[in-house]
């Protein structure tokens, strides 16, 4: 659990991107299914199908009912998991066609069937147009989606009524309706790219300041305010019978003199430093590096009782015989330490806690500095 700044992943905005693609997909088509299967009871019923061929006129109301049950059970994956997502959408680029082209075999049954009056062939390519009108002006969140399900719905009749030297006026202006929706579904699909686009901007700038409201901007590391709010969440779940956990508190000693000596940007470069050396002495721990103000940092660190005060003497060692680099300056620092670990019957909260390794790394200062005391 280390903090380590406030960039916004590129990886995290790519996957949320699949992720509400996906979302929109399946909250616009989820019920959509069933829209062709109210058109064929409409009409299968005008054409009095039942009659002519009950056979297929029922098998194609549960063809119809078991394509739209299966678009409803194809629930998105959770959205962080962008392959999932992935998946997602090409078993659907195959399950999404299937309606549209029961339906053109409807239409095609129709229109060559010399037994249909005229009045209902002209009721289902109505409802074609509409169905293929949807698909356009609905299923853009990925266009091969709309292309396929228009082309689908639309080619079949268009064939077949331009073989029909009696329905050649139709042929023209269906065609020319084709050309419209193929122009409609570059437009749709280019607005929805753009307010795509715009929520994922938005959602990288809510990203970004939600960062820099949790984060020292100097150090990278967290700040005073996101490890409070870790330091309490981290208590109530080890009151409440959670993981134990440990508080590490270190304050660099006469930093004063550091900006005195070698100026205040040669001292930024200290902290900057010495917060790396932090991160490394606690990263093999499940740990949070906080900067608390000042030359004042903190650690939580999650696990058994003697990690902590392990890290935090093998840091003081290594700072007191190791100068830093500060800026071009080779700067001796020594650090004071306070170590504790979380007890709900003595610390009561995290404040508690805090109150304790505070007097701890005042003991240290107290004792001459370079040092660690261990809350007892």
């Amino acid at each position: 659990m280390s903090t380590n700044g406030p960039a916004v992943g590129s990886s995290s905005l790519r996957a949320w991107r699949i992720s509400q693609i996906v979302a929109d997909t399946y909250d616009r088509s989820k019920f959509a299914g069933f829209l062709y299967l109210f058109g064929w009871v409409v009409v299968g019923w005008l054409a009095d199908a039942h009659e002519m061929a009950p056979v297929p006129a029922f098998a194609m109301v549960a063809a119809f009912l078991a394509l739209g049950v299966l678009r409803l059970a194809m629930r998105p994956p959770p959205r962080e998991d962008e392959a999932a997502n992935r998946r997602w959408l090409r078993r659907y680029a195959w399950v999404l066609p299937l309606a549209p082209l029961a339906w053109s075999a409807v239409q095609a049954w129709l229109l060559l069937d010399p037994r249909v009056d005229p009045q209902v062939r002209m009721v289902s390519l109505v409802a074609t147009i509409g169905y293929a009108t949807v698909f356009v002006n609905v299923y853009t969140t990925v266009r091969m989606f709309g292309a396929v399900g228009a082309t689908a719905l639309f080619l079949p009749p268009l064939v077949l009524l331009w073989a029909d030297p009696s329905q050649r006026a139709l042929a023209v202006a269906l065609t020319f309706y084709a050309l419209y929706l193929a122009g409609a579904l570059v437009r749709t699909h280019a607005e929805y790219r753009r307010r795509l686009e715009l929520d994922m901007a938005l959602r990288e700038q809510r990203d970004l300041y939600e960062g820099l409201s949790r984060t020292d901007p100097l150090t990278g590391l967290a700040n005073r305010r996101e490890f409070t709010a870790r330091l309490d969440q981290l208590a109530l779940q080890a009151a409440h019978g959670g993981p134990g956990f440990s508080l590490v508190v270190l304050d660099i000693d006469h930093f004063k003199q550091v900006n005195d000596r070698h100026g205040h940007v040669a001292g930024d470069a200290c902290l900057v430093a010495l917060a790396d050396r932090l991160q490394r002495a606690f990263a093999p721990h499940r740990a949070l590096m906080a900067r608390l103000g000042g030359e004042e940092f903190g650690v939580l660190v999650e696990g058994e009782g003697g990690v902590a005060a392990e890290a935090a003497q093998a840091l003081r060692r290594q700072l007191a015989h190791e100068a830093l680099d500060c800026a071009g300056a080779r700067v001796p620092l020594t650090v004071s330490i306070g170590v504790g670990r979380f007890d709900p019957l003595r610390h009561g909260d995290g404040e508690g806690l805090y109150r304790a390794v505070d007097r701890a790394l005042y003991a240290a200062k107290s004792a001459g500095r370079d040092r660690v005391a261990v809350d007892a």
